[in-house]
């Protein structure tokens, strides 16, 4: 070919590449969900530095502050004193909760009532950073090995996750889960969802408005059993209790524990929620539900507890911004909150709006509409106390660089200032990772702590200690 013909083409090529770096904007051309970029002539040839914070002594830390204090307090050897500096010195570093006077009080009761021994419950709600129980888990434990109980919690009949680090839980083909958030099925006609914003079903749903008619029997099946991975308290279930309701025709449960049936029941129809109960031999680390008849009710959940000591529930609402609570029937998630009785909220919510978030007036909506969940949670149960876990880190791509949401830091705020207004704690996970462009240490540290997504933490977090996730509560 032609040297000049070569040379003329690439100076073409050339020329429209600059005309197009030249007209196209700065934050690209979006293109239905593609963003098309092009560097600029600066990019190009003096392309910017992106600063990350340096998360490496924040990582180093996470190490178990009670363990170090029980080896602190022997009797003072060189090796206890030297404990002794290096907790005190941890003790400075935690990221602690803030809270108002009003918030202490608050706090005050839970802690009196976890302290006198009596049975203590807290529900860990939160969006998919919640998942599999890889943040419940270790707090769960901390707890229970501390103030006593076992067992898993409140669990949804329909497990949405494929991993799950306490439990393993399969289902027959037949049933199905109805969410109040996210993809909602606009056939419901009531918001009686219950207190995990779910409920299942194996048989079709029914309405008031048609005549119900005994026509086909059905029958499904769960089971619940410990996880080879878990925690040795998580694997233990002392009692359990069913959480039903909107039956149209009477189901037969039947409950067998390693293959035997221990408990037999008749779920009744035409209530709007009950309670089934029944103690568990010792031992029970496995549980098969067996239901059937001519209609299903909807389950709100699954208890697997102990009879004393600390229950703490994982609520992991994949897509979920915690708004959910005013949406649900008031009355009827109130009849369930009373029966589990609370005595503390934890609320781990605001990653899921972040790509949503387009201006300070969406922010401040935002704000407000939480303000108004964590009332809602109040008026059901008045003498339970609430902390809010703001949003980490959450990295976007800007061209070929991850840098934080450009809102996140005001979102922060504005769940800080949602809780210290209703008499809440507010623990700052951004600030405490690192605080600005502080995921990809996270990502990149050894073993990776967060996934590529540079959203979502990975397994290994649970090799840290509570200290971090759990605000050092015990």
């Amino acid at each position: 070919m032609n040297p000049i013909k070569i040379l003329l083409f690439l100076v073409a090529v050339f020329m429209l590449l600059a005309g197009t770096m030249l007209i196209t904007p700065s934050e690209g051309v979006k293109v239905g969900e593609f963003n098309f970029h092009m560097p600029t002539f600066g990019e190009m040839f003096l392309p910017e530095k992106v600063e990350y914070a340096d998360v490496s002594e924040i990582i180093e830390q996470q190490f178990d502050i009670d363990s170090l204090a029980e080896l602190a307090l022997e009797d003072g050897n060189a090796a206890g004193e030297i404990d002794t500096a290096s907790y005190h010195a941890l003790v400075e570093s935690i990221h602690k909760i803030e809270i108002t006077e009003e918030g202490r009080e608050n706090m005050a009761g839970f802690f009196q009532k976890l302290k006198s021994g009596q049975l203590t419950r807290i529900m860990h709600y939160g969006d998919s950073q919640l998942e599999g129980d890889r943040i419940t888990a270790p707090f769960r434990n901390k707890l229970q090995s501390k103030y006593g109980g076992t067992g898993l919690g409140l669990r949804p009949a329909v497990q949405p996750y494929d991993f799950v680090f306490s439990a393993v839980q399969t289902n027959s083909d037949n049933w199905v889960r109805y969410p109040i958030y996210g993809n909602v099925d606009t056939l419901i006609q009531h918001s009686r969802y219950g207190v995990m914003g779910a409920f299942s079903r194996f048989a079709p749903l029914t309405f008031d408005s048609i005549p119900f008619r005994e026509t086909e029997f059905y029958e499904a099946e769960l089971s619940i059993s410990k996880s080879s991975i878990s925690y040795n308290r998580t694997r233990q279930y002392k009692k359990m209790r069913l959480y039903y309701g909107n039956a149209k025709s009477p189901v037969t449960m039947q409950l067998f524990v390693s293959g035997a049936l221990v408990f037999t029941e008749i779920l009744k129809p035409d209530v709007d929620y009950g309670i089934v109960s029944c103690n568990l031999p010792d031992a029970t680390d496995n549980v098969t539900f067996k239901f059937s008849g001519y209609d299903s009710p909807d389950v709100y959940g699954i208890e697997l507890v102990d009879t004393t000591g600390v229950i703490v529930d994982n609520i992991a609402l994949r897509g979920s911004s915690g708004t959910i609570f005013t949406q649900a029937d008031f009355k009827h998630s109130t009849k369930m909150y009373r029966d589990l009785n609370p005595g503390l909220f934890i609320l781990q919510f605001g990653g899921n709006v972040m790509p949503y978030i387009k201006d300070q007036k969406a922010i401040d909506s935002y704000g407000r509409w939480f303000a108004n969940q964590i009332k809602r949670l109040k008026q059901s149960c008045p003498n339970a106390a609430v902390i809010v876990i703001g949003p980490s880190d959450m990295s976007t791509k800007d061209k070929d660089k991850y840098v934080t949401y450009d809102y996140l830091p005001a979102v922060v705020e504005a769940l800080k200032q949602a809780a210290l207004s209703t008499g809440s704690g507010y623990w700052d996970m951004y600030q405490a990772m690192g605080g600005y462009n502080s995921m990809p240490g996270w990502v990149n540290a050894t073993p990776a702590l967060a996934q590529p997504d540079y959203v979502h933490f990975s397994p290994a977090v649970q090799r840290l200690s509570p200290i971090c996730f759990t605000m050092h509560l015990c």
